[in-house]
């Protein structure tokens, strides 16, 4: 919907992160400095199509849970992987918030994988103990953390959230949704924070039914490249901590950034593919430079959704060219850092984004060689310094034609 004058901004207080690149913001921002991609074996489980690389977080996730307080031994059982990658992304984001009583706070998560990995693993040992002519009868508990809404549970539950908590599932643009359907709740009145992003893990559903749509590169994601071969599946978490202007401001917290516009649409023209044209995409991005008071000019840098698959970046270069013009803003993708994190996608992005215009610096497109000569695009080749970085927005899009782009901006 058009906005007659921009909303208040939205501020952002506190961020968390988890990937391939590691635990923490810290650990992203070496990997973006170091240029240190998350290209990685898929170590999780045995797979006969192990060769095709994913973006899995390196280290033993039981160690990250120590870091989260008041997780509950009883909690820390019934815990999925999804469910485990969204608590220690939330304790570093309200850590560094400042916020000590979030009682009246909710969450709005992104998701899609939730607690498959755990059921597949339930499966498996029931198929596994059918075919050696034992007992199937197998303890199910591990099946209560299949569902989404576990995640929210278990963030109400160790961060004592009181507010309204929702889960969001609009495929790869799942996350972007979540933050900047927080926002407006918070503009709204319903609450003064919130928790929002997304989180997702790896699982053997995801990772195959991506591979069988031949979606997938054997050698890793390269984002807008005239000779790319598809995408990485990968895993993490993303969220952030949002607050009304005035509760940030009568309590003295720290403004990271500022969420100050949010657009969201749908193609509406198939299940996998995006609209050839990127109607969809086009619209999004307007949306949110309309409810931002913004100009296409004004943007000083794009992080784009760029997957590496064929028609993904194609659609995407051209919307971009559409409501920016060719050439004419700096743009990357952080996929080859991180690989596709699915419905986090769009969380994971928001902190990279933040990064970019606190620190000033634009993250490079790894992987290219030859740029994609279905549009012109000024693709960030190395860490790019931009002193007078102010505004940057977010692309995030899923399957079913869900579009969803961000806009931070620098605090004041």
């Amino acid at each position: 919907m058009p906005h007659t004058s921009p909303p208040q901004p939205v501020a952002i207080t506190g961020m968390g992160v988890i990937g391939a690149f590691g635990r923490g913001v810290p650990a992203l921002d070496r990997a973006l400095a170091e240029g240190r991609e998350g290209v990685a074996p898929l170590t999780l489980w045995e797979s006969s199509i192990r060769d095709f690389p994913v973006g899995q977080y390196p280290d033993r996730l039981e160690n990250a849970l120590h870091e989260v307080p008041g997780l509950s031994v009883r909690a820390h059982r019934r815990l999925s992987r999804s469910d485990a990658l969204a608590l220690v992304a939330a304790a570093e984001a309200v850590k560094q918030s400042g916020l000590t009583n979030l009682a009246t706070a909710g969450a709005y998560i992104g998701q899609s994988v939730c607690g498959t990995l755990t059921s597949e693993e339930l499966y498996i040992e029931a198929r596994r103990r059918g075919q050696a002519g034992e007992s199937t009868r197998l303890d199910l508990s591990g099946a209560f953390v299949h569902e989404g809404a576990n995640t929210l549970d278990r963030l109400a539950d160790v961060f004592q959230l009181q507010g309204p908590t929702l889960s969001f599932m609009t495929a790869c643009s799942s996350a972007a949704n979540a933050i900047g359907l927080a926002a407006d709740a918070i503009r709204a009145g319903r609450c003064n924070v919130m928790l929002a992003g997304g989180a997702d893990s790896l699982s053997r559903i995801a990772f195959n039914g991506f591979c069988s749509l031949k979606v997938v590169s054997p050698d890793g994601p390269r984002p807008f490249d005239r000779d790319r071969q598809g995408m990485m599946v990968g895993e993490g978490a993303g969220l952030l901590v949002l607050e009304s202007l005035e509760h940030a401001n009568a309590r003295g917290a720290n403004v990271l950034a500022l969420l100050t516009g949010y657009g969201h649409s749908c193609d509406a023209h198939h299940l996998t593919a995006p609209h050839p044209e990127g109607k969809g995409a086009i619209a999004a991005m307007r949306e949110a430079l309309t409810m931002a008071g913004l100009q296409p000019g004004d943007i000083g840098y794009i992080n784009a959704h760029g997957t590496a698959t064929l028609d993904n970046d194609r659609t995407e270069a051209r919307a971009i060219n559409a409501v920016f013009g060719e050439d004419s803003v700096p743009v990357s993708s952080t996929k080859r850092f991180v690989g596709h994190t699915l419905a986090a996608a769009g969380g994971v992005e928001a902190v990279v984004s933040i990064r970019a215009l606190q620190q000033k610096k634009l993250p490079p497109n790894l992987g290219l060689r030859v740029p994609l000569d279905d549009a012109k695009l000024d693709l960030v080749v190395a860490t790019r310094d931009t002193p007078s970085l102010r505004h940057v927005l977010s692309n995030s899009f899923g399957f079913g034609g869900n579009n969803a782009a961000l806009l931070f901006a620098e605090a004041n």
